[in-house]
């Protein structure tokens, strides 16, 4: 199911939605009407929260995890002389691969899980990521 996740500006709360074709994006927490998307495959047209025309493609892992898999890894290495940092790195690399992407705004961070995406978005550039980093 598609779904959008950002941070409220009016209620200052995290809000997740279930997405279809047609429905008003309303805050659950204080009611603000931030849009309507009358069709899915437009919505990376521009961000229905901030109006953004700019998107990156990221992993949806947690990141902690990732690096706590890792951290474990590095912890080992004196009692495995160094051998578990190759094994751990692929169990990192085998998450990696598993785990599907998400859609993210540059200036709202707003998330877009379970939606189709298009093949003209890439990873975080961080010469775009620096234009909105005043916005968030």
């Amino acid at each position: 199911m598609p779904s959008i996740a950002w941070n409220c500006d009016q209620c200052k709360k995290y809000t997740l939605i279930v997405v279809t074709a047609g429905q008003d994006i309303l805050c659950p927490h204080c009611q603000k009407r931030w849009a309507q998307i009358s069709d899915l495959s437009t919505v990376f047209d521009q961000c229905p929260i901030c109006q953004c025309r700019q998107f990156y493609l990221q992993k949806d892992f947690n990141q902690g995890a990732g690096c706590l898999v890792m951290l474990i890894g590095i912890l080992l290495v004196p009692k495995t002389y160094g051998l578990s940092l190759p094994f751990f790195a692929l169990l990192d690399w085998l998450f990696y691969r598993k785990v599907p992407a998400m859609v993210v705004c540059y200036r709202c961070g707003a998330e877009f899980k379970g939606f189709e995406i298009p093949s003209h978005l890439k990873p975080f550039l961080h010469h775009i990521g620096m234009k909105y980093d005043k916005y968030r």
